[in-house]
């Protein structure tokens, strides 16, 4: 499985997480599906040794707006993206209320933008599928 279906799944997660209500675990699920997203496509740019497997989702972003630049800005999105990916799964008080269903629909939103953003801004050229599929032969 690559990223790009890991996303997927992990983005089907999400929603069902917030179609039962579960609503900080959808957070968080929906912030590791645009971690995936971003990191389906990080092939296409150069980055720093080890992204790649990290869950710094704000250098991803930046890594792949170096090249593929985003028709709206989602970096503030992202930064939130980053501070909830820790505090949904390890919340640090007992007051998680913050994670209502207005909430967790605003990140399953933001999932569907990267993927967008993905799908079709970050476009690989006929070299970059050379360079990904040929590069052992």
């Amino acid at each position: 499985m690559d990223y790009y279906d890991n996303a997927q799944e992990t983005e089907r997660a999400a929603v069902v997480l917030l179609d039962t209500g579960i609503y900080r675990q959808s957070v968080y699920m929906a912030c590791l599906a645009i971690e995936l997203y971003l990191k389906s496509k990080l092939y296409l740019v150069k980055y720093r040794e080890g992204l790649e497997v990290s869950h710094d989702i704000v250098n991803l972003y930046r890594a792949l707006i170096t090249r593929f630049q985003p028709k709206v800005d989602m970096g503030s999105m992202v930064l939130r993206c980053r501070k909830y990916f820790h505090e949904s799964r390890y919340p640090y008080s007992s007051d998680v209320s913050i994670y209502d269903e207005g909430f967790a629909k605003e990140f399953i939103a933001f999932v569907a933008l990267i993927k967008d953003y993905v799908d079709n801004e970050c476009i690989a050229t006929m070299d970059d599928l050379k360079s990904k599929y040929l590069r052992d032969e």
